[in-house]
């Protein structure tokens, strides 16, 4: 049987590389589980050349922690296969993993007065639909193909906000973007908020967006199942891994920088709050049956125990 104190555990590249000397001094199993391919994300950051050393340096750290981890947990099949393809990383050591949701702290919340109040602090009407994207606002995050559809949505329908959460540099880009178009008093930006907080916000929203560009690694988006969890419609990029969202019926998918789709599915869900609910109902279902969290450590589970 393998005990706790045998096994070493990392979740970014950068430990596996720290985990290395206790890994051979006192023997211990190593598992490196990987979220997503930062060198890749590093290089869509820009061509700059401190990016370009860092994305240099992090390829080599995930090269060195796929030769020497005893198993690897990817949260995408497309990561798995990129380990193998770029780094030669054994396949048979690889297992795939999505991503889930604690769905004691993200469920649909029925206190109108906490909704209301919190509507009510960042500026939203009682009457207003409100269009919510939750994140850090990454370059592969499409914030920007939401802002170009934005002037389609509010020319059919009235009170619109974009409610946008989350903070990087390019938070600034998109304020002045939003500032060109004319349409500051329906765009939110609320920067960072306590994580405990995100269920009130997702839960005041009618619709939560998932904007996607393409990344080699897929996606298992852990805001997706948040979204799904508190029982709203997912409007999101048809992207490998988003495809769950047509597949429990909770929203609709676009075509990859289709902004004019983005538009119309939008437009489309805004005016039928019952098709909404519907969504809204089918996710819920299917992440709690698939997605919870307590499923997937099950499932982390089962590897640990046949590493031993």
């Amino acid at each position: 049987m393998l005990r706790r104190y045998d096994l070493i555990y990392a979740r970014e590249f950068h430990t596996v590389v720290i985990a290395f000397v206790p890994r051979l001094v006192f023997h211990k199993k190593l598992v490196f589980e990987i979220n997503g391919i930062a060198n890749e994300e590093y290089r869509m950051k820009g061509d700059s050349i401190p990016n370009r050393v860092c994305a240099f340096l992090i390829e080599k750290a995930e090269r060195f922690a796929c030769a020497y981890s005893d198993r690897i947990v990817s949260v995408t099949p497309q990561i798995g296969s990129y380990l193998v393809q770029r780094y030669r990383a054994d396949r048979a050591k690889i297992f795939s993993i999505s991503n889930g949701v604690n769905t004691r702290k993200f469920f649909p919340i029925g206190n109108e007065q906490a909704l209301n109040e919190r509507r009510t602090r960042v500026g939203i009407g009682p009457k207003d639909k409100v269009i919510t994207f939750v994140g850090n606002l990454a370059p592969w995050q499409g914030v920007e193909l939401l802002i170009g559809a934005a002037p389609g949505v509010m020319s059919e329908i009235e009170g619109v906000k974009f409610l946008i959460i989350g903070d990087v540099k390019s938070r600034e880009e998109y304020e002045r973007e939003v500032g060109r178009l004319g349409l500051r008093s329906h765009f939110i930006f609320t920067g960072m908020v306590d994580y405990k907080e995100i269920p009130l916000y997702i839960n005041l929203s009618d619709i939560c967006v998932l904007p996607k560009r393409r990344l080699k690694s897929g996606y298992s988006p852990i805001k997706l199942y948040e979204y799904m969890a508190c029982g709203k419609p997912v409007i999101a990029t048809k992207m490998e891994g988003l495809g769950v969202i047509e597949e429990a019926g909770a929203g609709r998918l676009t075509d990859l920088e289709d902004r004019k789709g983005l538009e119309e599915a939008m437009k489309e869900l805004l005016k039928d709050r019952a098709k909404r609910m519907e969504m809204g109902r089918k996710g819920l279902k299917m992440v709690r049956e698939r997605f919870d969290w307590m499923l997937k450590v099950i499932e982390i589970e089962e590897v640990l125990r046949n590493l031993a």
